[in-house]
């Protein structure tokens, strides 16, 4: 199964998107945020959000969510806890540089259709978001944050709900990591993908629940120095989006690991044409299908729902 939608495409106010992050929300239905603007960067730049209800094919007119003045979004991140508490995280840019960001959030008691003041989750700058949070085993929330400065890559987790947050971690490589996805593997130990400059995608592993990691190595992964994302499907499978290039955005591939993400077999090209298929978000919503969002030419935000079937055909 392969279906494919435009969520937003090019306006005039907002020639330039990017960054989409995609969540099910507890009713069924799907909610997407991105950031657009006149470029990556500016200071018109702002996220928004648009839904696609449970059983239906289209999605929603987009809604501005956040638009600091004078300051440029970026990275938004949503997620769906148990409480029924949207959350949406994001950095705003105090400067021209990614490294002048501060990492915020909103939270929604309301389906996403109204959010609350936003709180500052960490003063620091330089620090960003970019991938999802997941539960662990035992009940705590990890968010994969990294250090645009550095370019070392950490995470941040909270066993209160969300409402404090510790962070952990300081994997790195001679050439920098960051922009970390994070699953949770069958024997309790957790796999971390990051990007990279070196031209592959690196790894590392905790064995304790996040606070420790083991020394970053590479993969037989290509990266083009772009973001990636995984999800660990309900039957204990991962997918993985990425550039399956080392050089330029495209193509965009689909890869799935039926051994805890050591190898992948299976592979399908989500685009192949020349242009920026770039910076995916994946998730499995609760009836099975495999929901992928990505930066289409950065001048649309795509939409992409597949199952495994596909993948391995």
């Amino acid at each position: 199964m392969y279906s494919a939608a435009k969520i937003f495409e090019q306006q005039p106010n907002f020639p330039s998107c990017h960054g989409s992050t995609i969540t099910e929300l507890p009713n069924g239905d799907l909610l997407a945020a991105w950031y657009a603007g006149s470029r990556e960067g500016a200071k018109d730049v702002a996220i928004f959000t648009s839904r696609r209800f449970y059983g239906s094919e289209g999605w929603i007119e987009p809604e501005m969510v956040v638009n600091t003045p004078d300051c440029s979004e970026g990275n938004p991140v949503l997620f769906a806890d148990t409480n029924n508490q949207i959350w949406l995280f994001y950095v705003t840019m105090y400067g021209n540089r990614w490294t002048q960001c501060k990492v915020y959030y909103q939270k929604s008691l309301t389906m996403g259709y109204s959010w609350e003041e936003s709180v500052v989750l960490r003063e620091e700058l330089g620090w960003m978001t970019r991938n999802k949070p997941l539960y662990l085993s035992n009940g705590e929330i990890l968010l994969p944050v990294y250090d645009e400065r550095s370019w070392h890559s950490m995470v941040m987790i909270s066993g209160d709900g969300g409402e404090t947050w510790d962070t952990y971690g300081d994997v790195s490589s001679p050439k920098g990591v960051i922009q970390p996805t994070v699953v949770q593997r069958a024997d309790g130990s957790l796999l971390m993908l990051m990007r990279s400059r070196d031209g592959e995608i690196w790894r590392s592993t905790s064995d304790d629940l996040g606070r420790t990691w083991t020394a970053a190595r590479p993969t037989d992964l290509p990266n083009p120095n772009c973001g990636t994302d995984m999800v660990r499907l309900h039957n204990g499978n991962i997918v993985l989006v990425y550039n399956d290039t080392q050089r330029g955005r495209t193509p965009l591939t689909v890869a799935l690991s039926t051994d805890e993400g050591e190898t992948w077999e299976y592979k399908q090209h989500l685009e192949t044409e020349e242009g920026e298929y770039s910076y995916p978000a994946i998730i499995q919503a609760h009836d099975g299908g495999i929901h992928i969002t990505y930066t289409y030419r950065r001048t649309s935000i795509m939409h992409v729902e597949v199952d495994e079937e596909w993948i391995q055909e």
